[in-house]
């Protein structure tokens, strides 16, 4: 059971916290042992799993966050993207609110698929060049590959 300090509650993903007027707010909870560490820019991953990190994170602090918190968990989000090596141009991407719309109807549809594994220089540019003859390229970690080439599951 959790027990009131200083004014903050923490339950789940949420600090309850009392305000000055009396009112409650609410922002994200990180437990002190928290190391603030993610998905380094720098790793051997899909830019797509990457950019995910920061916009899974953006997205819980504007769910969890009260608008009095919200800029404040912003900004530390900011300095822990730069700090974790993502740059300004990938953080501003991450920041700005995707539109949803309907896709474009395409007449040339991909008639075929290629499961490649993901290296970072030779997976775009087999991509690239598979589209050109509309076959849609899947990236797989080279543990998928190699389970679907092995006879014995």
């Amino acid at each position: 059971m959790e027990i009131e300090r200083d004014g903050h509650l923490p339950f789940s993903d949420i600090d309850i916290y009392r305000k000055d007027d009396g009112y409650l707010g609410h922002t994200v909870y990180r437990k002190s042992t928290h190391t603030n560490l993610c998905l380094q820019q720098s790793s051997h991953h899909h830019p797509a799993n990457k950019q995910s990190v920061l916009t899974s994170l953006i997205h819980r602090a504007r769910t969890l966050c009260d608008q009095d918190s919200l800029t404040q968990k912003l900004d530390f989000l900011t300095s822990v993207f730069k700090m974790n090596g993502y740059n300004p141009q990938q953080i501003k991407r991450a920041m700005t609110p995707t539109i949803h719309t309907e896709p474009a109807v395409k007449d040339n549809k991909p008639v075929s698929r290629a499961y490649l594994p993901y290296t970072q220089t030779t997976y775009g540019r087999l991509s690239r060049m598979l589209a050109k003859h509309k076959i849609r390229s899947v990236a797989l970690p080279h543990r998928k590959i190699f389970s679907y080439l092995s006879p014995y599951k």
